[in-house]
């Protein structure tokens, strides 16, 4: 008693083949990819013994549309099914009993073919006291828990002889996905003839008619910001205003094209985005989405391998970089920018030729004045340095030779000035900067620490020895604290977001770039940014053609643009700068060592004359003295 006549050896074998055609015609008209089925699943309990009516069904079946069919049988464990990985588009579910399917839904979800996002079609013969739509409600919520939403239900009903499909709408004006409490009749089948009740609604309708889209945000500027209030009298007890973010900006988007609800939930935890282990379970947001108490996950997520494993992401719709972050380099010293201009080597050329034509200029001067100039080369030496800086000389050459050496001399030092003064005023206006840390070997040389995000340090666990070298270095901290580290601190470098840190440093140096992230060749590795869903979420689809328009209108580059303005790296820049007393200090430190110089040398000429003067005086007082006369020995 009880069981499907599909299954068993005895009955009317005319009416058994008119309902394997009715089903037939039902399920090619409901199932997806009409031409071929390619990835469908049919589930037939089969008996021990031989059965009759098996033959028929499946005649029926293959005398029609060409299905692809996969018989299974739950009372028994499936073997190894890793040789079909194809996603199955369509489910056939034939039961005896409805405590059956439970059975074969947990058969299948093991399967690598399972696709909860196909549709499934049951198949069951009305017992004694049972109503169509009451069945098929059961039927439907017990397929919702395993997240089958695209169901259809063939009820087979004797006394009217007649197959009867049933099917329900998910969402609706009193339905958000919920348990099913209504359906509605879509075919009925009789004598081979199909007769439509009524047209099958969209399971999931364009207008959600404000159903609510949960998200939880981890704050990752600068695609997602800081709150701005918390709300209270909701649903949940953490539930925050959002207003500005990139992917702030696009799941706000998402619930105005799809008429939901968007309620953004955060944990106060930051960085509170988790981790996923290899056996499912998982911590922080993760856990959120894993347990399905939430729909969408925002903030800058990477998605890797094990990621999309237990979740379905979106459509990527921006690339950023994983690279090393590290202090700025300092200003360099500005007391030696007088100096600096030229190399060592042509300061000792000038010098050697200052002392060489101040020796020629005093010989001339010297043998000119018939020897009646001191003979030390000291005046000289002034005139030929006043000369090369372009002051006044009072040299009075009488020679050809002295003259053209004068001349030439001149030439030398007017070429000379002019370099310097341009070489100067470019100097000036860039300022230098120390060796900045541009590479791996720089940052181990400079022995500062490295850290950032635990997820980033498994990074490093190669057989590379630099690799090596960091992985034992690294510090495990949260982005915020690495960064602030970095660049107000100085003692660190962190492992972060190309966007991410450029927002930061933006914020914290107010447009003063205060760290260095590695070029674009010195990266770690680029990784694309999308939304992170729930897995098998039935509207990601329709989320992932409203992403793709989004960014083929350019709305991400815009928000890039407001965001995060991109300034111009000071060391290719060409623009004119003001100069600062800070630039200028060699010169005046110069300036001021020079009169301190003079003042010493003053003060050691007044001192040296007055010890003389007075020495002068007292021999002149011996002298002049009659009773010291004695004193003095007599010249003979």
């Amino acid at each position: 008693m009880g069981e499907n006549s599909f299954l068993i050896t005895t009955g009317n074998s005319e009416q058994i083949i008119k309902t394997a055609q009715c089903v037939l015609k039902l399920s090619s008209k409901y199932f997806v990819e009409k031409k071929a089925l390619s990835g469908s699943i049919v589930i037939i309990n089969i008996n021990s013994y031989t059965s009759t009516t098996q033959g028929p069904l499946l005649h029926t079946i293959h005398s029609g549309i060409k299905y692809s069919i996969m018989v299974k049988d739950s009372f028994y464990s499936h073997a190894n099914a890793s040789h079909f990985p194809e996603k199955a588009k369509n489910y056939m579910l034939i039961l005896e009993e409805k405590s059956e399917l439970e059975r074969n839904i947990l058969q299948l979800n093991k399967l690598p073919s399972w696709n909860p996002l196909a549709k499934a079609i049951v198949y069951y013969e009305l017992k004694n006291n049972e109503t169509g739509a009451d069945t098929a409600i059961e039927l439907i919520n017990q397929l919702r828990v395993y997240e089958l939403f695209k169901t259809i239900v063939f009820i087979c009903d004797k006394q009217n002889d007649e197959v009867i499909s049933y099917t329900w709408r998910p969402y609706s004006d009193t339905n958000c996905g919920g348990e099913c409490h209504s359906v509605y009749i879509l075919d009925k089948c009789k004598d081979n003839i199909i007769f439509q009740v009524e047209k099958q609604h969209e399971m999931f309708p364009p207008n959600m008619k404000g159903c609510p889209l949960i998200t939880y945000a981890v704050v990752a500027e600068p695609y997602v910001l800081p709150p701005v209030k918390k709300l209270s009298n909701t649903l949940y007890d953490d539930v925050y205003e959002f207003t500005r973010g990139g992917d702030i900006n696009l799941v706000k988007i998402i619930s105005e094209f799809t008429n939901m609800t968007l309620i953004v939930r955060m944990s106060e935890i930051p960085e509170n985005w988790g981790v996923v282990y290899p056996n499912g379970s998982a911590t922080g947001a993760y856990a959120m989405l894993r347990n399905g108490s939430t729909d969408l996950v925002v903030g800058n997520v990477e998605v890797t391998r094990i990621l999309r494993k237990w979740f379905h992401p979106t459509v990527n719709y921006l690339q950023d970089e994983m690279t090393i972050c590290t202090p700025k380099a300092r200003q360099a010293a500005t007391w030696d920018n007088l100096v600096i201009i030229f190399q060592w080597s042509t300061w000792m050329a000038v010098l050697v030729s200052l002392i060489v034509m101040s020796l020629i200029f005093h010989y001339f001067h010297y043998k000119e004045n018939n020897s009646k100039v001191t003979k030390w080369p000291t005046n000289s030496l002034l005139m030929t340095f006043s000369m090369l800086l372009g002051w006044g000389a009072t040299f009075e050459p009488r020679s050809s030779t002295f003259r053209i050496l004068i001349f030439a001399w001149l030439c030398f030092s007017i070429n000379m000035s002019i370099s310097y003064e341009s070489f100067l005023r470019t100097f000036l206006m860039h300022p230098r900067f120390e060796k900045q840390i541009s590479t791996e070997s720089d940052f181990i040389q400079s022995g500062i620490p490295l850290g950032g995000r635990k997820i980033y340090r498994s990074y490093f666990e190669t057989n590379n020895a630099n690799s090596s070298y960091l992985y034992r270095k690294y510090n495990s901290t949260t982005f915020l604290e690495g960064i602030r580290r970095t660049a107000l601190e100085r003692n660190f470098a962190v492992v972060s977001s190309r966007r991410q840190a450029v927002y930061q440093d933006r914020k914290l140096g107010k447009g003063e770039p205060l760290i260095y992230c590695f070029p674009e060749s010195n990266n770690m590795y680029k990784y694309s940014v999308a939304i992170l869903a729930r897995k098998w979420f039935p509207i990601l689809e329709r989320f992932n053609t409203i992403i793709r328009s989004v960014t083929e209108n350019g709305l991400i580059n815009k928000w890039n643009e407001e965001l995060l303005i991109h300034a111009a790296s000071i060391e290719s820049t060409s623009a004119i700068m003001s100069l600062s007393i800070q630039q200028l200090l060699g010169a005046f430190m110069l300036i001021g060592i020079l009169y301190a110089v003079s003042v010493f040398i003053f003060l050691f000429e007044i001192m040296v004359g007055f010890i003389t003067k007075r020495k002068f005086k007292l021999q002149n007082y011996k002298l002049s003295d009659p009773t010291q006369i004695e004193a003095y020995p007599r010249r003979t």
